[in-house]
């Protein structure tokens, strides 16, 4: 059992509970639901599905450590034969697809080789994903070089009034040039292969904006001759849109698009509710500047009125309190890159609020209240969504913590 009592806390104050996700099972007193599978990494690093309802515990891909619980919001893929580039769906120009060439992240070989042919030009596969304007989008894929070290994810003019150009090295993991307006990821999944992300928002609709997979030799070079070989290995292309677009979990399609559902997980140990200390520890999403806050722990009356929450916003981290709706706590603890590990630890008492970051020295709102009838502590959300689309990998509450105790449970 992994939710415990602690009699012995770390700091001098009397520990209530911890949670600890990374062990592979969930806590007593935690609940999870999803009304889908959904993806993550597994501990030897292979991608696997897990069924309706089951907790997502996951792993770095590549250095095999338990990164924690995953908690995303729904997204739908808009992409189809997204592990089946030779199927008709993709059109191929200048270039043939080799089915099963590779061995894919989820361990099976399925992925496809893109050969491009001896003409002097691009050489890419295709697809005509719709764009509406305002919309933003996320689109991934997991790309091995076949011959070709970089590769070209080009967004289409119909959907973005210009071409968005961006380059990713399949042979150093680094990004290339990026399009204007986007923020652009990617992440070594072991084996060669890459997961490459692109989002950005479209400043045209279309119903069918060509969006180009493209071998290329170098940053900013996608034209050049062939030489009806090398290429390079394509697998599980997603494209989602949303208003606020996150890097989502992998999400596999066929013949039409598919969606994963939300995780909606709670804590129901009354002592979370009551305590005035957290200690949160998790990982930051791969998620743009912009968007609404991505909550990582909050306790609510059931409304976002009255709130004690933690979350993360245009990349910083914020301890608030609300009282029918009024702020009464505004902590923030400064700029925090993305896909990095966190330890935050936090004191909800009243004119006498603090938080720290990693050690630390801690930040403090002297002025407010806390809220009062608060019935239920979510992970990863707020009443409304505002969800954390990344992992939580230890939650430990606490009846107080002083100033000098802050800092060393953060560090």
């Amino acid at each position: 059992m992994v939710f415990r009592y602690l009699n012995r806390p770390r700091g001098g104050s009397s520990s209530s509970a911890f949670y600890d996700f990374s062990l592979g099972s969930l806590p007593a007193g935690v609940t999870l639901t999803r009304a889908s599978s959904g993806y993550r990494y597994n501990s030897s690093g292979v991608l696997v599905s897990e069924t309706t309802n089951v907790a997502r515990f996951d792993y770095a891909p590549v250095a095999l450590t338990a990164r924690g619980l995953l908690i995303e919001g729904a997204a739908t893929n808009n992409a189809q034969r997204s592990e089946e580039i030779d199927n008709a769906y993709w059109t191929k120009t200048r270039a043939t697809v080799t089915a099963n060439g590779a061995v894919a992240p989820d361990g099976t070989t399925t992925m496809d080789q893109v050969v491009e042919d001896t003409s002097t030009n691009s050489h890419f596969v295709s697809i005509t994903p719709a764009f509406n304007s305002g919309t933003a989008y996320a689109i991934s894929f997991y790309a091995k070089a076949a011959g070709r070290n970089f590769v070209l994810l080009q967004l289409p003019s119909s959907g973005f009034v210009t071409t968005r150009d961006n380059y990713f090295n399949l042979g150093t993991g680094a990004l290339g040039t990026a399009g204007a307006g986007c923020t652009n990821f990617i992440q070594n999944v072991g084996g060669g292969i890459y997961r490459c992300t692109v989002i950005a928002t479209a400043t045209a609709t279309t119903a069918a904006g060509l969006t180009v997979f493209a071998a290329a030799t170098a940053d900013g070079t996608a034209s050049y001759t062939g030489d009806g070989a090398s290429g390079f290995y394509l697998w599980g292309v997603t494209v989602v849109a949303d208003t606020f677009p996150f890097l989502t979990s992998y999400i596999q399609t066929t013949s039409a698009a598919a969606t994963r559902a939300v995780d909606v997980a709670l804590i129901t140990n009354a002592s979370a509710i009551s305590d005035q200390c957290w200690i949160i520890r998790g990982r930051t999403p791969r998620s743009p500047s912009f968007g609404p806050g991505k909550v990582i722990f909050v306790i609510d009356d059931g409304t976002n009125a009255n709130t004690r929450s933690v979350y993360y916003y245009n990349q910083r981290f914020y301890v608030q309190a609300t009282v029918a709706n009024v702020l009464n706590c505004n902590i923030d603890l400064g700029a925090y890159a993305v896909d990095t590990d966190f330890t935050i630890s936090v004191r909800w008492a009243d004119n006498n609020f603090a938080a720290s970051l990693n050690g630390g020295p801690i930040v403090t709102d002297l002025i407010g209240t806390n809220p009062i009838g608060l019935t239920t502590a979510r992970l990863g959300r707020s009443v409304s969504g505002d969800y954390w689309n990344s992992t939580i990998k230890t939650i430990e509450t606490r009846r107080t913590a002083t100033n000098a105790e802050l800092p060393l449970l953060s560090a």
